[in-house]
């Protein structure tokens, strides 16, 4: 019988866009109402390695994964990937309930790809705005063989819009409203980006790392990817 290693508690997150790889490490410790980003590197990625987030390369991007992972010995930690670009289509789509059927959204429907929507808030229209994405299957696969060759213990692989929206309802916690989420998205016609200050990442997180603030974007939407898990 071949042994089974032991996984930890312990998270982290994967950023894959055309022109960077950023490998990212947040823990809670010793119950400090703020996390901590243990470790951080960035990987720039300018010899098309990735187009169009299609894997040109994978032996490199492979080693970028694998270092991080034996620097910081997570190499049983669970892996996050969160896909930026051109590669996935992302749109808001108002709708005229906020429970729609996945045949509603019309043309996402495809046997080409992989779909998902997230309801965010009511307008004042009476409508119903939602996030869609979409990824081809084809391109998921590429990114599960990614892992598999990389040993990654692979649970979630979604966008970075996706985690931002996680990040939002978890600095608010209990007291997330949607109206309020429609003023702020509204104000920013639905660029969740701008949403995030340094000012606001700093009452989250605590930073080891030197250079780290000029990714406050991805660190905040790893915060809420790791909050979708529980993991924070």
């Amino acid at each position: 019988m071949w042994p089974i290693p032991t996984l930890n508690n312990t998270f982290v997150t994967v950023f894959f866009s055309s022109d960077t790889l950023i490998c990212s490490w947040i823990e809670r410790i010793d119950n400090n109402p703020l996390l901590t980003l243990r470790a951080y590197k960035r990987y720039p990625l300018s010899n098309l390695e990735l187009e169009r987030l299609t894997i040109f390369n994978p032996t490199i991007i492979q080693k970028y994964i694998s270092l991080f992972l034996h620097e910081y010995d997570l190499i049983n930690a669970f892996i996050l990937f969160s896909l930026q670009g051109s590669g996935v289509t992302e749109k808001f789509v108002a709708m005229s309930t906020s429970t729609p059927h996945h045949s509603d959204f019309g043309s996402m429907n495809s046997r080409n790809f992989l779909w998902e929507y997230r309801y965010l808030y009511p307008n004042d229209k009476g409508q119903f705005i939602f996030y869609v994405y979409k990824v081809l299957r084809s391109l998921v696969l590429q990114y599960q063989l990614l892992a598999i060759a990389a040993g990654c213990n692979l649970v979630t692989m979604t966008t970075k819009t996706i985690g931002l929206i996680d990040a939002y309802k978890y600095i608010f916690g209990t007291a997330f409203r949607r109206s309020q989420f429609a003023i702020d998205m509204i104000k920013c016609n639905n660029n969740i980006e701008t949403l995030f200050s340094i000012d606001m990442l700093n009452r989250m997180l605590i930073f080891t790392t030197k250079g780290a603030l000029q990714d406050q974007i991805y660190h905040a939407a790893s915060i809420g990817l790791l909050s979708a898990e529980r993991a924070v």
